[in-house]
């Protein structure tokens, strides 16, 4: 038995990613973590619409509420996919460059040996620029790596 760290950036679109997940645990007995990634740019875009409603409602909201209204609809996915096989859902900030290092950080924190991450389409400027958080995934990670490129 293994355990798998799942990347869902998009809760609709990453859904694929999270099915093969499903397959590989299922196989063999794996436990399944998965990790909603966001940037600080939608980080605070949540933030700021949060309180919006806040002031709207006479309420504010706190940081773990800008954590949740991110993983929401992931949650919600993971959980209808991932429903009879199980999973512990983790929320990460992350700026782009930094985002193989966290994914490779939550991975071991994890005790993963199998990441599950979705592609990302850059231009040959953005990836000099920022690095191909996949490609550093591939070369970094000590253990198996299925990309899914969209």
């Amino acid at each position: 038995m293994g355990r798998a760290l799942v990347v869902v950036e998009d809760a609709e679109r990453d859904r694929e990613l999270l099915e093969r997940a499903r397959s590989f645990a299922s196989g063999d007995g794996s436990s399944v973590e998965v990790l909603a990634l966001a940037t600080p740019e939608e980080y605070q875009e949540v933030s700021e619409t949060l309180d919006a409603i806040g002031k709207v409602e006479g309420t504010t909201y706190d940081d773990r509420s800008a954590l949740e209204g991110i993983s929401g609809d992931i949650d919600d996915a993971a959980a209808d996919v991932l429903g009879d096989v199980g999973y512990r859902l983790r929320t990460e900030i992350a700026e782009s460059g930094d985002q193989a290092v966290t994914i490779m950080d939550a991975a071991d924190d994890a005790d993963c040996d199998h990441v599950f991450l979705p592609g990302q389409r850059r231009s040959p400027t953005g990836k000099a620029v920022f690095g191909d958080r996949t490609q550093r995934v591939l070369l970094n990670f000590n253990g198996f790596v299925t990309a899914e490129m969209n």
